[in-house]
């Protein structure tokens, strides 16, 4: 049965800043040191990691949202898309980014669960070091 992840991740900026962090493929490359294609339009398709990772975005609202159908390369054709929710808030001394990553299949979730710190969370906080 398809699981739920959810995490919250602090950061010591604005919203604004994890926002773009996301949605503006040159940042989002370099702060994951990684390929990545995305826009910021809806029903657009992105692509991280190169290839190993894509979708869809569903909804942008800039600077607090996006919604994005979400899938990796090894997931079998049989998988249903996962729906990916980011959500960027204010918080005291910087923001929050809410996770909350619906329809993981059951072999993907600890990969998904430990990927999101070891390849997002972790190099975003190095990321924003370079930006100081």
């Amino acid at each position: 049965m398809p699981k739920t992840l959810i995490q919250t991740v602090k950061f010591k900026v604005p919203p604004e800043v994890l926002y773009e962090i996301y949605m503006d493929a040159k940042k989002h490359s370099a702060a994951i040191q990684a390929p990545v294609t995305i826009t910021r339009k809806v029903n657009d398709r992105f692509y991280i990691f190169g290839k190993s990772i894509f979708g869809k975005n569903l909804v942008v609202i800039p600077s607090q949202l996006i919604v994005q159908t979400w899938r990796a390369d090894d997931w079998k054709v049989s998988d249903a898309d996962s729906i990916l929710n980011l959500s960027f808030k204010k918080d005291r001394g910087g923001a929050v980014v809410e996770l909350i990553h619906v329809y993981i299949p059951d072999n993907q979730y600890a990969g998904i669960k430990t990927g999101w710190t070891t390849y997002y969370w972790n190099p975003w906080k190095e990321y924003l070091k370079t930006l100081a």
